[in-house]
């Protein structure tokens, strides 16, 4: 059976990604499959310099796929986009030898991307006490979330503010509930939509 390892940057990506790949295999169109989620100890920049050559440590055998996941905004990154930043890990992998086995996503600017959908089940885990409209409108009204965009553009300080209105500290058990709630169908940010694709390519492609 292939093993999945995963070095994630930080709890909150490592109880979203557990979450979908313990509880949504199927709507992700995936295989059985093994898996090991470590959270690097220096966060995104610890996940850029150091990344590729933890994840090859961990990955012993040709049955052991990687992925490394890490956002795109955090001090110091040299690349101006995600692209540029996966490219330059890519590189990396090819170096050491796992780019067939390894992938990367960036997510661009962080995890709070995938949170934001028109789906009830985001305002409800963020403990608003009204539909998807209102809770639009709410961050509307003090210049969190543009009516021209399909999502805030500083998806965090969004989820900190809704937060902070309900008087709900934000945890890693926020993450788990979105990425086992929310429909996976209708997210469309790249970075999701690349993590998705890595996983058929490796998982589903070598179990078919």
């Amino acid at each position: 059976m292939t093993r999945l390892i995963c070095v994630v940057a930080d709890k909150n990506i490592e109880a979203a990604v557990s979450t979908l790949l313990e509880f949504r295999r199927s709507a992700l169109g995936l295989p059985d499959f093994s898996q090991e989620i470590v959270v690097h100890p220096r966060r995104d920049p610890g996940c850029y310099h150091e990344g590729p050559d933890f994840l090859k440590g961990l990955m012993g055998t040709v049955n052991h796929r990687g992925l490394l996941i890490f956002d795109q905004a955090w001090q110091g990154n040299p690349h101006a986009t995600a692209v540029d930043t996966e490219r330059a890990v890519r590189a990396r992998f090819a170096s050491l030898g796992i780019a067939e086995s390894a992938g990367v996503v960036v997510i661009e600017p962080e995890v709070e991307a995938w949170v934001w959908s028109n789906s009830p089940h985001v305002g409800q885990v963020l403990g608003w006490d009204g539909n998807h409209t209102t809770l639009r409108g709410w961050l509307s009204e003090r210049g969190l979330w543009p009516d021209d965009a399909t999502k805030p553009p500083d998806p965090k300080a969004a989820v900190e503010a809704v937060l902070s209105k309900q008087r709900i500290p934000r945890s890693s058990a926020l993450y788990r509930q979105l990425a086992r709630r929310v429909s996976l169908g209708g997210c469309q940010d790249a970075a999701f939509l690349r993590f998705r694709e890595f996983l058929i390519h490796q998982l589903a492609g070598d179990n078919s």
